[in-house]
């Protein structure tokens, strides 16, 4: 990732600031946030729940984790969310205060963890992490607009996906509304007035951080920094999947994230 900018505001001044900076960098610089959105695919989702019991108004805050694409298209940027609409069981659904014609403004997070911080005292230990804040507004895509959606959010998951799957219909999309999708796609137009996007890099290079010589000095705790890496398992077939070649896309997704 490129170096990202300062975070204004920011307190300089001091040693204990100077390092805090060489730590942590905040940006707004979409070639510092599009790069961590194209490399996860799980958000956290956070929403009010506003209800009216009676005379009474409620708001309850609510989060949900969802998979998620970012796309790009005619030069717009876009998060796709993806969630369920309703289970017949009755189960809690992901989209149950989302669903909205009118939209429903949002703060989601992304955050991909590089490496555990190993501190000698408790106050120290961190992590090496990149992450994106987006706040904004959550809206409906429409039928014809689903298809480009449910593309997008296959190939975030496992790039090449979308080529190997059964065709999309009618009915997964809901396109003469004679149908009830489990499945709905919501968007986040990131270019939209009033929507904010920030980027957020913590490394240590120096260690961890807070410690003193006091701790550097303890002659019976390590320190350092353990990295972590997302791999895969070898994929094991499901009883339909019997005697069908493992696709390509899967094969290549298990090979890229082999551990070294």
């Amino acid at each position: 990732m490129p170096a990202m900018s300062q975070e204004p505001g920011t307190v300089t001044g001091s040693s204990d600031a100077a390092a805090f900076a060489k730590r942590t960098q905040v940006s707004t610089d979409p070639n510092d946030w599009v790069p961590v959105l194209k490399a996860g695919f799980v958000c956290t989702v956070a929403h009010l729940e506003i209800s009216t019991p009676g005379d009474r108004l409620t708001i309850r805050p609510r989060c949900v984790p969802m998979v998620y694409a970012y796309h790009e298209e005619g030069g717009r940027r876009l998060l796709y969310l993806h969630g369920s609409i309703y289970y017949p069981t009755g189960i809690p659904v992901s989209l149950k205060h989302l669903w909205s014609e009118d939209g429903v403004s949002v703060s989601l997070a992304v955050t991909l963890v590089d490496g555990l911080v190993v501190g000698r005292a408790a106050i120290s230990t961190s992590l090496n992490y990149r992450s994106v804040v987006v706040n904004g507004v959550a809206r409906k895509v429409d039928p014809s607009g689903r298809a480009k959606a449910f593309e997008a959010l296959s190939d975030q998951i496992i790039p090449g996906r979308w080529g190997e799957l059964r065709p999309i219909d009618d009915k997964d999309l809901n396109t003469d509304g004679q149908h009830m999708p489990t499945t709905g796609v919501l968007s986040v137009d990131l270019g939209e007035e009033g929507t904010t996007v920030h980027a957020k890099l913590a490394t240590h290079p120096e260690g961890p951080e807070h410690e003193t010589d006091r701790d550097r000095k303890y002659p019976h705790a390590w320190g350092g920094v353990l990295a972590v890496r997302q791999t895969y398992g070898e994929p094991v077939p499901d009883q339909y999947a019997q005697g069908v070649p493992v696709p390509k896309s899967v094969q290549d997704l298990v090979k890229s994230h082999r551990a070294t």
